[in-house]
């Protein structure tokens, strides 16, 4: 009777390990998957902070101001946005102040058409492929002020007003989409069809990205403030030092220009593009903290189960010490144990990690999501924590006095 009883014990001793190390496996791939995501978040997030935007955002601050809530005739909001500047200008620490709509990846922008004189347009249809150009409204020294290189003809100036002829300045995705082959210096172009000798472009600038990180700067055409309609044109401001010491300065100097004109908000470049960032923010954080959790718990359920096998097989271990075998190869044979149920999961991890891959590349930038670096890092993780959470009840197999393992039941 105590042969069967001791027979069922073992049975159901062995079930409830093969049970253990199957969860463990589990476990092991769950945080392999989990740990790939959040390297892959954290590289896309990385990658788009090293994205080259075309100008330096340090050192930049933004005020909004409504100039559209106060019933001023354009004429007063030119005005206003002329003596805005030149208070700005006057405040200690700021280098230069110029003003834009949109303003640099703000994530907005503006959709124009671009018709180029002695071209046919079959049809006078409008095409978005062919005819397509982001527009962005600037002050004479805009350029300068974003620190924007101009590549070839000139920029603006205040002699570019509503009476003068109107001008325009491309960037070199305009170039390139518009004047392949060609010198677009001096060329017409017009925003309707019938206008296409409307405006002469006069400058060429270096492309930035003022709508996406993710995309190449979409071809862009940029017209002096003065020849446009005075709408929602934001102040950027240049500083010295740290641009946060001077945005009371800044809400005080536009406060003074006309205070029935409210101010909507201020803020800096850096933070406008780290709002760029928060999506990505999120995934990278939501997958470190999920991989964190997960592989502090496949630790943990490795360290019980090394350690209720070594109080499991106490006797045995004794035996094997007792016929001459040395701590370090108890300690080695116990740990290749539990490197063996590490290393299953960690390849059921990274073939899941491949599979669900497809899942989430619309989501990465600058990588693939079976990047090779990530998935090693990973792994490598994964195996340090493991040897880690084995090595205590594998030294603790090691120390096994065998005398006292001979008497042990």
């Amino acid at each position: 009777m105590s042969g069967t009883a001791t027979s069922n014990s073992r049975s159901v001793a062995a079930a409830n390990t093969v049970l253990s190390r199957g969860l463990l496996v589990l476990q092991v791939s769950i945080s392999v998957l989990l740990l790939v995501g959040a390297g892959l978040f954290l590289r896309t997030l990385d990658n788009l902070r090293s994205v080259d935007i075309g100008f330096d955002p340090r050192n930049l601050v933004f005020v909004y101001a409504d100039t559209e809530g106060g019933g001023l005739t354009d004429e007063r909001k030119f005005q206003f946005l002329q003596d805005g500047m030149t208070r700005l200008k006057a405040i200690p620490g700021v280098r230069d102040a110029t003003v834009s709509n949109p303003i640099l990846l703000s994530g907005g922008g503006f959709g124009n058409a671009m018709y180029v004189q002695g071209r046919d347009y079959p049809g006078q249809r409008y095409l978005a492929e062919r005819d397509d150009v982001s527009r962005v409204v600037v002050a004479p020294n805009y350029f300068a002020t974003m620190g924007i290189p101009l590549m070839s003809g000139r920029g603006f100036t205040e002699h570019d007003h509503q009476k003068a002829p109107h001008v325009a300045v491309i960037n070199e995705a305009a170039v390139r989409k518009f004047f392949p082959n060609e010198n677009a210096i001096g060329r017409r172009v017009g925003t309707a069809i019938d206008d296409r000798d409307e405006i002469e472009i006069v400058g060429i600038v270096r492309d930035v990205r003022y709508e996406s990180l993710r995309e190449s700067p979409p071809p862009t055409m940029f017209f002096p403030h003065l020849q446009r309609e005075p709408e929602d044109l934001v102040f950027s401001i240049r500083t010295a030092g740290d641009p946060t010491i001077v945005m009371n300065a800044a809400r005080a100097a536009i406060g003074a220009v006309d205070p029935n004109i409210p101010i909507v908000r201020i803020e800096t470049q850096l933070s406008t593009l780290e709002t760029r960032f928060a999506h990505e923010k999120v995934l990278a954080q939501a997958s470190t903290l999920f991989g964190g959790i997960a592989l502090f718990v496949a630790a943990i359920g490795l360290f019980g189960l090394m350690a209720y096998n070594v109080s499991r097989r106490t006797r045995e271990i004794g035996i094997r010490m007792a016929m001459g075998a040395e701590r370090r190869e108890v300690l080695g044979m116990v740990l290749r144990e539990s490197m063996l149920l590490v290393a299953a999961g960690v390849v059921i991890g990274l073939g899941l990690s491949l599979a669900a891959g497809r899942m989430i590349a619309s989501q990465l930038f600058g990588l693939e999501p079976t990047d090779p670096a990530t998935m090693v890092a990973a792994m490598l993780v994964m195996l340090a924590v493991s040897v880690m959470a084995g090595y205590l009840p594998a030294r603790r197999a090691a120390r096994v006095d065998p005398m006292v393992a001979l008497r042990y039941e």
